[in-house]
């Protein structure tokens, strides 16, 4: 049986995720140009590769938190639409694509700060 402060605090949880995941989205484009303005003049051919790859990484990873943000409100839609049907499985499920996410975006910004002070 769902109690009434069961959606309520579904919503709550996938708002902070949804909130954490725009300072993420801001990250990445503080990276993303933090790149560009490194990658100037450089000529090496393994730097190059390097530089794509982490092009790429920002792009793809901009596009997952989109993705992951457009799927919570959703979920989010489903849980104020529909508060007595059973949402823990779905929320569950997002949790662990959120927190997957989280370990992703931080090892890239790791290995992107390991890249250019190296």
């Amino acid at each position: 049986m769902i109690t009434a402060t069961e959606p309520q605090e579904l919503i709550s949880e996938c708002g902070q995720w949804r909130e954490n995941l725009a300072l993420y989205r801001e990250d990445l484009n503080v990276l993303k140009n933090k790149l560009y303005q490194w990658a100037s003049g450089k000529t090496d051919l393994n730097t190059l590769k390097e530089i794509e790859h982490f092009h790429n990484q920002f792009h793809i990873q901009l596009i997952n938190v989109h993705d992951l943000k457009h799927a919570i409100r959703e979920h989010i839609h489903q849980v104020e639409h529909h508060p007595n049907f059973g949402h823990k499985i779905p929320h569950h499920h997002l949790e662990e694509q959120y927190r997957l996410l989280l370990r992703e975006l931080d090892k890239l910004k790791s290995d992107f700060q390991n890249f250019i002070s190296s």
